[in-house]
Order: C-alpha cells, then sequence, then structure tokens
C-alpha cells in the first residue's frame, strides 16, 4: 500500500506515521522504485490496532513494541488496557489547555501557576519530562496539533527562563555551555538540565539548538567555558549525534568537560566514546554536578 492508501485505512496521518519511524522504529516502509513509501499488510493490521487501542486512552509509546497477538489481547480485556492507561492529572490538565477549542494563553497559564504552586525545582525534575513526553504522545496520536506543539514549546521557554532571570550564580569555578547539535530542533531537555543547574548555583550560558561545533568551540575559548552540555532526541540519527559529540571531544581543551543527554546519544551507552559522559535524566545530571563542585579545584 502507498502512503495515500495507508493514511486513509488507518486514520493516521502521513506526519504521525513519519514521526512513528523516527521515535519508535515503526512502521518502516519499503521504498518503490522512486522512493515512495511502500506499506506490508502486517503493518496496516498493527497500525489499525494501534489507532483504536489509543482512542481508549493509552499510549503509541506503550503499544508499538506489542506483538499484534498481544494488542488483539487488549482490544478484548479491558482490565489488561486500563494497565497501560497513564493517567496524571497535572498531565491531563495540560493536555485540555492544549486541545481544539482551548484558549492560546491558557497552556502558559496553567504552567505559571503550577510553578508558583509546587516551585521551579520540582517542575523542571518531575512535570517537565512527563509533559514533554505526554505533548508529544498526544501529537503522534493526533489529539493535538503541530500548532499546539510548537505553542506548548514556546509557553515552557517564555515561563521557566522568566523565573531564572533572578538566579545569580553561587558557583564561579566552572561554567557551562548548553546547546543541540545541527538539525535538533529540540531544546526543552536541555531547558530543564539549564534550570535545574542554575537553582543549585550553576552559571549557564544556552546557546539555543542547532550550534555547529566551530561555534561552540569559539564559545567555550571567548567565555573560558569548562563543561559543555548537549542534548539530542531521537529525531536525530545516532551517527550525527555521535560525529558531533566526536567532534567537539576532539576541539575542545582538555580541562573542558562534555556531558550528553538524550535518546539521540544512546549509542553511546554501548559504544562509549572517551572523555564524553551520557547522562539519563536532569537528576542525575544534577547529582554529577554537585559531586564536580564538592571537589576543590587544584
Amino acid at each position: 500500500m502507498n502512503q495515500t492508501e495507508i493514511e486513509q485505512a488507518t486514520g493516521l496521518s502521513r506526519e504521525v506515521l513519519r514521526k512513528w519511524e523516527l521515535r519508535y522504529q515503526f512502521p518502516v516502509p519499503e521504498r518503490g522504485a522512486r522512493g515512495q513509501r511502500l506499506y506490508r499488510e502486517k503493518d496496516l493490521q498493527k497500525l489499525q490496532l494501534v489507532k483504536q487501542l489509543i482512542s481508549q486512552g493509552m499510549r503509541p509509546g506503550k503499544l508499538i513494541p506489542l506483538s499484534v497477538p498481544k494488542l488483539q489481547a487488549l482490544l478484548a480485556s479491558s482490565t489488561e488496557a486500563s494497565g497501560l492507561c497513564d493517567f496524571d492529572e497535572t498531565v491531563e490538565k495540560l493536555l485540555g489547555t492544549l486541545a481544539p477549542g482551548s484558549a492560546p494563553g491558557d497552556v502558559r497559564e496553567y504552567l505559571a501557576a503550577l510553578i508558583e504552586n509546587e516551585g521551579l525545582a520540582p517542575f523542571v525534575e518531575q512535570h517537565l519530562p512527563a509533559f514533554n513526553q505526554a505533548v508529544g504522545d498526544a501529537w503522534a496520536a493526533g489529539r493535538i496539533g503541530v500548532h499546539a506543539e510548537h505553542h506548548y514549546t514556546d509557553a515552557v521557554l517564555a515561563v521557566v527562563q522568566s523565573q531564572l532571570l533572578g538566579f545569580r550564580p553561587t558557583q564561579l569555578q566552572h561554567r557551562i555551555l548548553l546547546t543541540t547539535p545541527p538539525g535538533e530542533l529540540h531544546g526543552l531537555g536541555l531547558l530543564g538540565v539549564q534550570a535545574a543547574l542554575t537553582l543549585k548555583g550553576a552559571e549557564c550560558f544556552n546557546l539555543g539548538t542547532q550550534t555547529p561545533v566551530p561555534d561552540v568551540l569559539q564559545a567555550v575559548k571567548d567565555w573560558d567555558i569548562t563543561l559543555v552540555a548537549v542534548s539530542a532526541s531521537v529525531v536525530l540519527r545516532p551517527d550525527l549525534a555521535r560525529a558531533y559529540a566526536q567532534a567537539l571531544r576532539h576541539g575542545l581543551p582538555k580541562r573542558c568537560r562534555l556531558w550528553a543527554g538524550g535518546q539521540g546519544f544512546s549509542s553511546l551507552q554501548t559504544v562509549p566514546i572517551v572523555g564524553v559522559k551520557l547522562f539519563r535524566d536532569t537528576i542525575h545530571a544534577v547529582q554529577t554536578w554537585q559531586r564536580m563542585i564538592a571537589v576543590k579545584p587544584s
């Protein structure tokens, strides 16, 4: 089946199918003589099952790894299926601010109120990772449009950055530079790390996304940076993420540490790069930072 036929048969847009292909490595279509995507019968069957279960509140990331027989069993068993429905009141409220019919300012007001009530540290360490995942899943499931996903990103950046304006660094022996490789447009994971480290007294400089290696190296030299933190999502090809980390490590002075995080750098778990420290989450990065500053410079 070609792309149009698979869209009509499943009700899933080509944008969703391509995002699943990148994020979950399913479906992986064959290619025709002109490079067009061609889907198999077994892909259609699984996509239809996943679409039905998503409509019951389940997330694609938990469904796609399952086999067709398991998906069929879930449809037949509401008890088992309910176990894959992650209900988090704060997440559902957030998605409600992005749903069709909501006012454009609702999401920013909700995020600001949540930070005011619970504090910035719990927000970036607990809520933000869950929110990022839920918004991505909601887009992939067709619950919200891509405009809503972009609006969410803009709202998080505005609210968190405004909170950070009042903080002054207390640990001045290290300066941290944060960015993503070229081709990586997602910067919210990096923002979470910046906020968490800033709250611990770090002096952070966030260059935003897609900074070429020469620009990073120049910033390190000009600003006397001692730690570079880079992030890459599953959207970025692993070979490109790896090449970026290798080029940075080669060009950075030995005294400058290099940290990497996000699914785009997952290949470093099996084949590490000497001198590049891989992080699983924001809390892990903060703990490492605290141990690092506890050591007095010689």
